[in-house]
């Protein structure tokens, strides 16, 4: 067996802090879409924000991301800048039709 397998093992607390923020986002989001409803785009931008947090919350404690090379962190980087440029994108055309 080769010394290169890089073991980690993740505590309980973190993967508590982790599900408590998740816990949290939702609430913020079901508050957003309950109490928000004047706000309407503005809203569910700060909707898909909540969600994009949550998304890589997720990828990164979940699907252990934080331990892996640094080439996925920017491959996931370059995924959410593209994901926040289409979203401007989508937000400016709905705006000016």
């Amino acid at each position: 067996m080769s010394d290169n397998n890089n073991v980690h093992i993740s505590s309980y607390k973190e993967h508590f802090s982790t599900w408590a923020a998740l816990i949290l986002l939702t609430f913020m989001t079901v508050a957003v879409s309950v109490f928000g409803a004047e706000l309407r785009t503005l809203s569910v931008a700060t909707a898909m924000i909540i969600a994009t947090v949550k998304a890589t919350a997720v990828g990164y404690y979940f699907m252990h991301i934080k331990y892996d090379p640094k080439i996925y962190k920017w491959m996931m980087g370059t995924v959410l800048a593209l994901f926040t440029f289409f979203m401007i994108m989508l937000t400016i055309d709905y705006l000016t039709r």
